[in-house]
């Protein structure tokens, strides 16, 4: 028997290692698309590629063009020349991102949860309050009367709110559901801008917002802006890589009790603010040019009962640099002036915070002049004289009036935010046309700048180029 065995071993080989090599040559290799999580054949893989399938761009295995036509090839190659690589959808002041080809419902709604778990992790520990037992009525207590012995804790507030364009309703619903479902109760704003959304936070003593916008980018643009309690933004250097971590750790639900959702209407509340501000001013012609309709819906409620003569220049949604005096909305501006004489003329952007002066002759002015030109104004009304401004705008500034102190900050939203607390300032401005001042917690609003620059101006009746010169 075992010299049969040893015949049969010389003349028929185990069987796997013959077959092994054969098996792995022929077997059909598989492949991945990015962000998904299941594979695909090779043909299927081809298909996609002939297709132009958008996660083929960074596909790794785009260069396995298979038996594709060379026109085909050729053209997958122009494509990804022509095509900018997927960036990284956290910029400096929030989440950007081309509408369903980088951002759509589920990553927001990821995100979203990434900030929630932030704020779960904010908030200040609470464990589950002794009940008191009275030993006297113990024995008469029925199932109606059980002590309470649930947490009495809850989650954390949040406000969202949702801009203008046709992709934010979509992407608000992810956020909402990913906001409710890790435990939050959600405040539903609607549609509203940011500047509303940072006063109705601050209002509601909420522990954050999220605004859907894709403010200052494109119209195929959506994204995520994030603020903390009391209004406090965040950027980068200020919480927002920590909201970028959370996402690519990944994280679970904080409470196994879902959230909850109501809505919320601060419109007359938040006009109610600017009362005190829009008064005792000398009659002005102001041209106006905002594609916002809740900033020029309230802009002409304010100006109902003033002296002053508002008129609107229409411009679309669409990323805008009003630093530059080529810039399209700006020369847009600019004819208009020159068409039709006004006192002054201003453009506010798509974020409702950031703007642009024009003089009555049609110029685009400084953003270093006009925060000079409020700091003297305020100079006059405060008793602090502590402001801020931007290193580029401090390089400019030759003399400091006496009794100046002036400050450097970075050029973000949530250093402008953070300085203006530590150092007790009034004001913080600079190059980029966001104009911080003081209020019950620092503001920075369009409607609000401009009510200072036209209190700045009812001090003299000379023109604004003029004053501004002085």
């Amino acid at each position: 028997m075992e010299h049969l065995t040893e015949i049969k071993s010389e003349i028929l080989p185990p069987l796997p290692q013959l077959l092994q090599p054969a098996l792995l040559k022929s077997a059909e290799v598989f492949f991945q698309c990015p962000g998904e999580d299941y594979p695909i054949s090779k043909a299927i893989h081809l298909s996609r590629l002939a297709a132009f399938y958008p996660k083929c761009r960074e596909c790794p295995h785009k260069e396995h063009t298979g038996n594709l036509s060379l026109e085909i090839i050729e053209r997958l190659k122009q494509t990804q020349l022509s095509r900018a690589s997927t960036q990284n959808p956290f910029t400096s002041e929030g989440v950007r991102g081309v509408y369903l080809n980088q951002i759509n419902r589920y990553q927001a709604a990821h995100i979203a949860g990434a900030f929630s778990t932030m704020l779960w992790e904010s908030l200040p520990l609470k464990g589950i309050a002794p009940q008191k037992t009275n030993l006297v009525s113990q024995s008469e207590t029925t199932p109606d009367r059980l002590p309470v012995t649930q947490e009495q804790s809850r989650g954390p507030s949040v406000v969202i709110g949702y801009d203008e364009r046709p992709s934010s309703p979509d992407i608000i619903t992810g956020v909402a559901s990913a906001l409710r479902r890790n435990g939050c109760r959600v405040i539903d704003l609607g549609l509203t801008v940011p500047s509303i959304l940072s006063f109705a936070t601050n209002h509601l003593q909420a522990q954050g917002a999220i605004m859907v916008t894709g403010a200052q980018f494109g119209p195929s643009y959506t994204g995520l802006d994030f603020l903390l309690e009391n209004s406090q933004p965040v950027s980068a250097g200020r919480e927002l890589e920590k909201i970028e971590q959370i996402s690519l750790r990944g994280f679970g639900r904080a409470s196994r009790q879902p959230g909850s959702q109501r809505t919320f209407h601060p419109m007359e509340a938040y006009r109610a603010q600017f009362q005190k501000h829009f008064h005792a001013l000398r009659p002005l012609k102001i041209k106006i040019a905002c594609s916002l309709r809740l900033v020029r819906e309230t802009l002409n409620a304010l100006f109902e009962k003033l002296p002053c003569e508002l008129s609107w220049v229409d411009i679309p949604h669409q990323k805008r640099n009003l630093l530059s005096p080529q810039d399209n909305d700006v020369l847009k501006m600019q004819k208009q002036l020159q068409a039709d004489s006004a006192d002054l003329g201003l453009i506010i952007d798509d974020d409702s915070r950031r703007c642009a002066f024009f003089a009555e002759t049609g110029t685009l002015l400084s953003n270093f002049n006009v925060s000079r030109f409020v700091m003297q104004a305020l100079s006059r009304e405060q008793s602090s004289r502590n402001f801020l401004l931007d290193r580029a705008s401090l390089e400019e500034l030759k003399d400091v009036p006496a009794g100046w102190n002036i400050h450097p900050h970075s050029d973000t939203l949530a250093d402008g935010y953070f300085q203006m607390l530590q150092r007790q300032a009034v004001y913080a401005g600079g190059q980029s046309g966001y104009h911080w001042f003081k209020d019950a917690v620092p503001t920075c609003d369009a409607i609000l700048t401009l009510a200072h620059i036209l209190a700045a101006l009812s001090f003299s009746d000379a023109p604004f180029s003029e004053v501004l010169s002085q």
